[in-house]
């Protein structure tokens, strides 16, 4: 894994700590005021990341290959961080 990787799932973790991470597409849907950014598993279906980007088309959006793994849960293709400075910390390692 890269270091950039690394730095992002520290980034995920503390959001995870402080309770700013939204898991799943309704979950997302029902918070989307106080998400900040979207992260998208890049094993997840392409219908299911077409149909969430459309979605979500006002968040800052990422594609992140782990993303699954970094979270602990196999079952999660989409996560938003509610914490602006952490969604803005891994904003900036992404672009």
């Amino acid at each position: 894994m890269s270091d950039n990787f690394d730095k992002i799932v520290s980034y995920i973790g503390l959001a995870q700590r402080a309770g700013a991470v939204l898991y799943g597409e309704d979950v997302i849907e029902d918070k989307l005021k106080s998400a900040k950014l979207l992260l998208i598993d890049a094993n997840a279906p392409e219908k299911y990341v077409i149909r969430v980007e459309k979605k979500f088309n006002s968040l800052p959006t990422f594609r992140l290959d782990g993303l699954r793994e970094a979270l602990h849960r196999d079952n999660v293709n989409a996560v938003a961080i509610t914490n602006e400075n952490l969604a803005n910390a891994i904003i900036d390692i992404l672009r």
